[in-house]
């Protein structure tokens, strides 16, 4: 349709004013609506199953939203739309929340999280301090070369979090002071 240089933004190879963009941004505003729909459900049902029935027991004692679910679920669902809207426009493009999300998941679940698992699995008291033998360290043996490297994969990871999270945030501020504050409509 656009040949080998599609534009950036889909909507831009349907001539502006037309009555076929109309209809294409109509039906591309209900896709999303029904995508955001499907996902939200099932992320307000983990939340709901995993977390939030507990805490608003303890919170919200006088309001006794446990024999109310249809309130819980709405105040969940409010919550859930609200933060994605917040996100949404804090966030001033999407490659920044891309940068973020990777660097809030991807070092723990990939490094940080099979380093705790298995000073937890060897038994180690202290997931924040290396582990020495009864010999000192002139004896380390093949159980204890593992805890050490496990520590050092945990300080690792921890020093590889906080640099990605310093890049993604200094990119979303760099594209706030260049495109304008969060919430700028420009």
């Amino acid at each position: 349709l656009s040949g080998p240089s599609p534009p950036k933004f889909l909507l831009d190879a349907i001539p502006r004013g037309s009555a076929s963009r109309q209809i294409a941004g109509l039906l591309l505003w209900i896709h999303v609506a029904v995508s955001f729909a499907i996902n939200s459900q099932a992320l307000c049902s983990s939340i709901d199953r995993l977390m939030f029935h507990r805490i608003s027991e303890k919170i919200c004692s006088c309001c006794r939203l446990d024999a109310r679910p249809s309130v819980r679920w709405g105040l969940l669902t409010f919550l859930v739309a609200t933060s994605s809207y917040l996100v949404a426009n804090a966030v001033p493009f999407f490659q920044d929340l891309v940068a973020l999300t990777g660097a809030l998941t991807s070092i723990p679940l990939t490094l940080l999280l099979p380093a705790i698992l298995y000073r937890r699995m060897r038994g180690v008291d202290s997931i924040w301090r290396p582990s020495i033998g009864r010999g000192g360290f002139g004896k380390i043996g093949l159980h204890q070369q593992g805890l050490w490297g496990s520590y050092a994969l945990l300080l690792f990871s921890m020093v590889f979090l906080v640099l990605g999270l310093i890049g993604a945030i200094l990119s979303i501020d760099i594209d706030w002071s260049n495109h304008g504050p969060p919430f700028a409509c420009d």
